[in-house]
């Protein structure tokens, strides 16, 4: 009976782990604040991120799948992805893009997805991503870097790069992660971001 009990608790508490809300966070840099927050819901999570080039508003399944995802701009242009099994719907100002493919990941959350398998302790994954701005799709790849020291905690080094030839002309984004999967420094195209404690 011990053993039923002890057997059934770990997979309770595993599951527990497994659907925690991710952490919240936020980090400054030269051109603004960058900050993500995320609120656990009945079917999943909602998870909120503004930047200084835009605001996002997505809503996401337990294991961290898309669902929907609206994406405003400072001039008020509204990117809304629809995703589903198979395939996204991205309906832009002026059309809709329809990408027929599975498993697609959002592109306006990495922040929060790569957190989660860090945390968990990915080091390598490919994967696709729907990029709003333009309703295309794209492969990428991250890589742990390393263990790094972020202020006066540990934190993990993630490279992300796109895949095939435009690895080699495509923009490099830098994430390091809190071993809770918390972001703690940002370093892309969008500029240079860190959480407070983190330089």
């Amino acid at each position: 009976m011990r053993l039923i009990i002890n057997t059934t608790l770990a997979v309770v508490m595993g599951l527990a782990v497994a659907h925690a809300s991710p952490p919240s966070s936020t980090l400054s840099g030269e051109d603004g604040t960058l900050s993500w927050t995320i609120t656990a819901t009945e079917n999943g999570f909602t998870i909120v991120g503004t930047s200084p080039k835009w605001t996002v508003t997505h809503h996401a399944n337990k294991d961290l799948t898309p669902i929907r995802t609206e994406r405003v701009e400072p001039d008020g242009r509204t990117v809304i992805t629809q995703y589903s099994k198979d395939q996204a719907v991205i309906t832009l100002p002026n059309r809709t893009i329809t990408q027929k493919e599975a498993n697609l990941w959002d592109g306006d959350t990495l922040d929060i997805r790569l957190g989660h398998l860090v945390a968990k302790g990915t080091t390598e994954i490919r994967f696709r991503a729907v990029d709003p701005s333009s309703g295309k799709v794209y492969g990428f790849q991250g890589t742990v870097q390393g263990q790094e020291q972020c202020g006066t905690q540990s934190c993990t080094h993630m490279l992300v790069q796109l895949t095939g030839v435009l690895k080699l002309v495509g923009p490099s984004f830098y994430y390091w992660f809190a071993s809770t999967g918390q972001l703690l420094h940002f370093e892309g195209p969008a500029g240079d971001f860190y959480a407070e404690g983190a330089r």
